[in-house]
C-alpha cells in the first residue's frame, strides 16, 4: 500500500474515533445522575406506550385523552430526567429508539401492576366457604396456582377441595356436598345446559414410542375405575371392535396410569396433551377405534353463592373462559 493511501486511512480512523469518542463525552455529560428518590409517573408511561402503539403523537392524543401538545412536553421532560432520546421522528410516524424500547418494557409492567393493583383493591369483601370437587386431571400446579391467587384475592373464603371421580362428584353437586365441581362428562355423568364447557381435546389411545404393548393380544390396558368417563368411553368404543382386552394397570390417578405405558405395560385412554416425551399415539392403523373427545366441564350447586361464583370465574379463567353473571 502506497505511503499516502495509508496516511488517509489513518486520518479516517482518527476523525472516526475523534467523533465516537465525542458521542460518547456527549451522551455521559446529558446523562443525569438518577438517585433512588427519582420516580417515573404512570400517566407518562401511558402515554409512552400510546405513543409507541399508535405510531404518532397525535394517535396517543387521543388514546390517553391528552392535548398533543401536553403528551410532547411529558416526554420531553422524562428524556431529560433520563438523560435519553426516547423515539425519533420517520417517514412512517413517531418511533421507539432502543433505549425507547428498553423504557417500554417497564412502562408496560407498571400499568398492568398498576391495573392489578386497583382491580384487586376495588374488589367487594367476600366471605364464607365453598366445596369443591375436582378431578385429578385438575390437580398439581395448576390447583395450587388457583388457590393461592384466589386466597389473595378473598383471604375471607375458605375453600375446602375434595378430589375424585365425576361419577362421585356429580350427584355430590346435587345432593349438595359440593358447591361446585371439574367434571369429565361421558358414561355416567351427562353433561347440562347450565354446565360450562372449560376445554376439550380429542382423546385417543396412547403408548411408549417403540412399544410392542397395543401388540400384544389380549390388548393391555391401563385406566381408572369404572367412575372414569375416560375408561367407559374407552371400553365402548372397543365393544364394536375384533380387539381383545384386559385390564393389567387400574389406578384412579393419571400419573400412574402414565408410569405403565412409559414402561410398556399397558395403552391407555387419554386426552391428546398427555403426550410427552417417550409416548405415542396408537391409532387406526393399528386397528383401534377412535375415542372421540375429552371435556373438562365446571358445574355449579343450585345455591352457589357469590364465594362460589368468584372460584368458579377464577378457575375458569383459567382455562381462557369468561364466565357470564
Amino acid at each position: 500500500m502506497a505511503t499516502n493511501d495509508c496516511s488517509v486511512k489513518l486520518k479516517e480512523l482518527t476523525t472516526a474515533f475523534r467523533n465516537a469518542y465525542v458521542m460518547a463525552m456527549n451522551q455521559m455529560l446529558r446523562t443525569p445522575a438518577l438517585s433512588p428518590s427519582t420516580t417515573l409517573d404512570i400517566d407518562v408511561m401511558r402515554s409512552v406506550v400510546a405513543i409507541a402503539e399508535g405510531g404518532s403523537i397525535a394517535a396517543a392524543s387521543a388514546r390517553v385523552a391528552r392535548t398533543p401538545a401536553a403528551i410532547s412536553m411529558q416526554v420531553k421532560k422524562l428524556e431529560d430526567t433520563l438523560g435519553r432520546t426516547l423515539f425519533e421522528r420517520t417517514r412512517q410516524g413517531m418511533a421507539a429508539t432502543a433505549d425507547g424500547e428498553r423504557l417500554l418494557d417497564y412502562a408496560r409492567r407498571m400499568i398492568e401492576l398498576n391495573r392489578a393493583a386497583i382491580q384487586e383493591f376495588s374488589m367487594p369483601e367476600i366471605a364464607g366457604t365453598v366445596h369443591l370437587g375436582i378431578i385429578d386431571s385438575f390437580g398439581g400446579t395448576r390447583l395450587t396456582e388457583v388457590l393461592a391467587s384466589f386466597a389473595r384475592l378473598h383471604p375471607r373464603v375458605n375453600v375446602n377441595a375434595t378430589m375424585g371421580w365425576s361419577s362421585v362428584l356429580g350427584p355430590g353437586i346435587d345432593s349438595g356436598a359440593f358447591d361446585l365441581a371439574l367434571l369429565t362428562p361421558g358414561g355416567a355423568v351427562e353433561i347440562r345446559d347450565s354446565d360450562v364447557v372449560l376445554h376439550e381435546e380429542p382423546l385417543i389411545w396412547i403408548g411408549r414410542d417403540g412399544g410392542r404393548a397395543h401388540r400384544q393380544r389380549p390388548v393391555p390396558l391401563s385406566v381408572a375405575d369404572d367412575g372414569c368417563a375416560w375408561r367407559r368411553v374407552a371400553t365402548d368404543g372397543l365393544r364394536g371392535s375384533a380387539l381383545e382386552t384386559r385390564i393389567a394397570y387400574e389406578s384412579n390417578f393419571d400419573h400412574a396410569q402414565l408410569a405403565a405405558v412409559h414402561a410398556d405395560l399397558a395403552i391407555a385412554p387419554m386426552p391428546k396433551s398427555y403426550l410427552t416425551s417417550g409416548l405415542v399415539e396408537i391409532g387406526a392403523r393399528d386397528g383401534f377405534p377412535p375415542l372421540g373427545t375429552a371435556r373438562v366441564i365446571l358445574r355449579l350447586g343450585d345455591a352457589a353463592n357469590t364465594a362460589t361464583r368468584a372460584l368458579a370465574a377464577r378457575i375458569a379463567e383459567t382455562y381462557g373462559v369468561a364466565l357470564e353473571g
